[in-house]
């Protein structure tokens, strides 16, 4: 196909009114089904012929190979804002997505590429609001100089970020007088703040910038909106170009380090003179460093009196404290990723030892959920806490849970992560969880019974092979059905968030629910795609922003 620039027009649409003028943008060559689609929006009140404008940035990165072959597409948007409008007219979002892509697709015969999106200005408002939306659907992000205000509610929004829009134009997006609540749904750092743990799950890449000079005072808003993804654990670069402005010979180049960006993150493409070797290897690097940290005090493993024997605490930061309690038979081990994320996130973790596991006690016998509770409220005490979030992974969250029933005074509040109602498993996910604790069965035996428990199809259980403490979880077991449900069921009135893998065959939606109306304090609920009841090695990513987005909320 010879490449270049071409336009065209969507002459009906069910959603937005009248014809819409498009432009096309391909380097040249064969397309593919598999070839990617990069939504490309314009500023306010622009048209189509953005695309023209950016069409040299584009060559130069194709041209020197930093980024892949791609079609790129521009709708005429007006002053959209691409954004469904709150009088039910002229819903941009809805369009993009149903008909202008689809579009686009048929029309490139690119149907199984990806699909990114970027934009500048009212665009990159647009890219982030879409993408926020629908991370599922787009792989990539890119927001150069969005028109974002610094605030995440109406009435803090200072004089200094409302020029970039008009009240007549205000009014007719956002209702008259202006619907606050509307306003902030459709505010993207809102978005991300509700929609973290899933854009977590599904990683799109994500690039925001802006200059320090812009004369729309942008750097606010996209300073505001790097501070909440960086707070809260979503992945991104963030540029403040100094000297730049929203207009002018800054944003080029700045067009042109978006591009490479989506070359980099999404196809691993570097520019051929910008590497380095490597100096020193990095695992060297890694244990050093972790030698520091226990150097520095910043990671510990300690042993404190507890009220059946000595407890094994794993310590790493500072700060409020949270506790991760971790899953039937298993040890704190699995909570690595969650405990290092939480503490460069400045907090304290303290992840104990479950009696019966590296080192802690080993009186197992006549135990009761509250034995377990006394155990984690001896942690928080010894480490001089006031109170704690305490973070419990299946039997770990029933142990959370009477934590919060028998010592409210200590339990800040909790987070369940793939906890069980009163629901039971259905029979085939029930018998292979028995069986993963069966010390007897061979390597491929004890693989598919913790496939079939534990992993959604496709996730690969052998990071679970090891670690399983049969003794423990018969005491554990015990423990739950010698312990009245009306003494510590309710957690006490702990504000609550629930975590659901989509794909956990032990604890259905059902059984989730029934959780919910179990507990006595508010309850919130999130879930985690692609992930099963393990969860922890599967979606660790979407697990610490939903942990860290709960914790920004309520600390």
């Amino acid at each position: 196909m010879r490449g270049g620039l071409e336009v065209g027009q969507i002459k009906s649409s069910r959603i937005v009114s009248g014809v819409v003028d498009f432009a096309t943008l391909v380097p040249g060559g064969e397309l593919t089904s598999e070839t990617p689609l990069l939504l490309w929006l314009h500023g306010g009140g622009g048209s189509h012929r953005f695309l023209e404008t950016c069409r040299r940035q584009f060559m130069q990165c194709w041209a020197d190979k930093t980024l892949p072959s791609m079609v790129v597409a521009t709708p005429s948007a007006g002053w959209s804002f691409y954004l469904d409008r709150h009088d039910g007219n002229d819903s941009w979002e809805s369009f993009l997505i149903e008909e202008f892509i689809p579009e686009i697709q048929s029309r490139m015969g690119i149907a199984n590429g990806a699909v990114l999106i970027g934009g500048i200005s009212a665009g990159g408002l647009g890219a982030l609001r879409l993408g926020f939306k629908r991370p599922d659907l787009f792989t990539s992000i890119v927001a150069i100089e969005p028109t974002l205000e610094a605030a995440l509610t109406w009435d803090r929004v200072p004089l200094r970020d409302q020029v970039y829009m008009t009240p007549a134009q205000r009014e007719r997006l956002f209702g008259d007088p202006l619907d606050r609540r509307f306003w902030k749904a459709n505010h993207p750092t809102s978005i991300a703040i509700a929609n973290s743990s899933l854009i977590a799950a599904h990683r799109p890449s994500i690039f925001v910038e802006a200059g320090d000079q812009d004369l729309f005072h942008v750097q606010h808003g996209t300073e505001l909106l790097h501070r909440c993804l960086f707070d809260i654990g979503i992945s991104h670069e963030y540029r403040l170009t100094a000297g730049g402005n929203h207009l002018g010979p800054s944003v080029g180049p700045r067009v042109v380090d978006a591009l490479r960006f989506i070359g980099r993150e999404l196809w691993n493409v570097y520019h051929p003179d910008s590497s380095i070797d490597s100096m020193v290897e990095m695992r060297n690097v890694s244990s050093q460093v972790r030698s520091l940290e226990k150097q520095s005090g910043y990671r510990a493993s300690q042993t404190i009196p507890g009220p059946a024997g000595s407890l094994t605490v794993n310590t790493q930061g500072e700060g409020q404290a949270v506790v991760l309690l971790p899953s039937l038979g298993r040890s704190a081990a699995d909570f690595g990723n969650l405990s290092n994320r939480l503490a460069e996130a400045g907090y304290r973790v303290l992840a104990p030892e479950p009696r019966g596991s590296s080192g802690s006690s080993m009186a197992l016998a006549d135990l009761t959920l509250f034995d377990f509770a006394d155990d984690v409220a001896a942690v928080i005490q010894a480490d001089n806490q006031n109170q704690a979030c305490i973070v419990g992974h299946d039997f770990g969250g029933h142990v959370a849970r009477a934590t919060a029933a028998r010592y409210p005074e200590l339990v800040k509040n909790m987070v369940l992560l793939a906890t069980a109602g009163p629901v039971p498993a259905k029979s085939e996910p029930a018998t292979a969880l028995r069986r993963t604790f069966i010390s007897e069965l061979s390597l491929e035996e004890r693989l598919e019974a913790i496939s079939v428990a534990y992993f959604a199809e496709g996730n690969d259980p052998v990071v679970w092979v090891d670690g399983w403490n049969e003794l423990l979880a018969a005491a554990q077991l015990e423990a739950l059905q010698r312990t009245p449900s009306d003494e510590w069921v309710g957690g006490g009135s702990a504000a609550t968030l629930l975590v659901r893998p989509t794909e956990d065959v032990l604890v259905s939606s059902e059984s989730a629910r029934s959780l919910a109306n179990e507990l006595n304090g508010q309850v919130f609920a999130v879930e985690v795609p692609d992930a099963g009841h393990a969860l922890l090695p599967e979606q660790p990513e979407a697990v610490a922003v939903a942990v860290l987005t709960w914790l920004r909320r309520n600390g």
